[in-house]
């Protein structure tokens, strides 16, 4: 359910709705609402960044091998860097510009990719080189392999800066914001680690009771999503506010959280009996307790009731709320 924009009675209807909901309805649980997203024809697939006007970026695998996707209105567009053996596609921006990485005889390289043109991006001296993430400004964020290690990068107006987390064996930069705020996660000798880096400082993100902790996406908000492993296998999860959400896609195996937009939608991956698929989620809250009487609703199809026999039912997202 979505109000029209500029129907300001709608609006009205809509939020006296909302306030309804709040006098009379008592919240039973917030969940997530998830779509699962196949690209036609292929064993695998993996959805990786997300931006404000939904498009979806990841990789999928065939018979023929790996190759990026863009994801729009329910259609695929395949992204493949020429003559390479591999291509994955990992962020996007509200430009539509692309960055990911590809593989061919020569190693492992980073790619920038607009208009349906390439630009290769490797770290100078380095023998791999991941691009992971875009802002709008067309700050990009990935990480780089050389003789020390594996080292974050941020990359901006043609230069490199190398992002190492303190005491860090591996250091891996997966998400940036319009802020200019960072996330990924990085290894020591206790394990994995969620981190922010943010103005040149470092907070470390460990999922409580974990053994280790991925953060992957960041948005405007500063909301921060990513995957954490604990004896029951991979969880997605949510960060804001120093408080953590875990989200699983029911009946999987593995549910790991790689993009997320201003709009709270959630990109990512899922594994299950069937294989790997890409999946986008957004949050959403469950409401009961509607009285004997029932409740109506307005949206762009007109009135309906809402009853004690379908409030089971009856969710709405959160991103309407805003």
């Amino acid at each position: 359910m979505k109000a029209r924009p500029g129907n300001m009675l709608d609006k009205g209807i809509f939020l006296a709705f909302i306030v309804v909901i709040s006098l009379y309805c008592a919240p039973l649980a917030r969940g997530y609402t998830f779509t699962a997203i196949d690209y036609p024809g292929a064993y695998r697939t993996h959805a990786y960044g997300i931006n404000d006007s939904g498009q979806i970026v990841g990789y999928y695998g065939d018979g023929t091998g790996y190759h990026g996707f863009l994801y729009e209105g329910g259609d695929f567009t395949a992204i493949d860097y020429p003559g390479a053996y591999r291509t994955h596609a990992h962020g996007i921006n509200d430009l539509g510009e692309i960055v990911g990485g590809y593989g061919d005889g020569t190693g492992d390289h980073g790619f920038l990719y607009e208009g349906g043109s390439f630009t290769v991006i490797d770290y100078p001296g380095a023998y791999l080189t991941y691009a992971n993430g875009i802002n709008d400004s067309g700050q990009i964020v990935g990480y780089y392999g050389d003789g020390t290690g594996y080292h974050g990068f941020l990359y901006e107006g043609g230069d490199f800066t190398a992002i190492d987390y303190p005491g860090a064996d591996q250091t891996y930069a997966h998400g940036i914001n319009d802020s200019g705020q960072i996330v990924g996660y990085y290894v020591d000798g206790t394990g994995d680690h969620g981190f922010l880096y943010d103005g040149g400082s470092f907070t470390a993100i460990d999922y409580p009771g974990a053994e280790q902790t991925h953060a992957y996406g960041i948005n405007d908000s500063g909301q921060i999503v990513g995957y954490y492993r604990d004896g029951t296998g991979d969880h997605s999860f949510l960060y804001e506010g120093g408080g953590f959400t875990a989200i699983d896609y029911p009946g999987a195996e593995q549910t790991h959280a790689y993009g997320i937009n201003d709009s709270d939608q959630i990109a990512g991956y899922f594994v299950d009996g069937t294989g790997c698929h890409g999946f986008l989620s957004w949050p959403s809250i469950l409401y009961g307790d509607f009285g004997p009487a029932g409740l109506w609703m307005h949206d762009e199809s007109g009135w309906s009731q809402i009853s004690p026999s379908n409030a089971e039912s009856m969710v709405v997202p959160l991103q309407t709320l805003r």
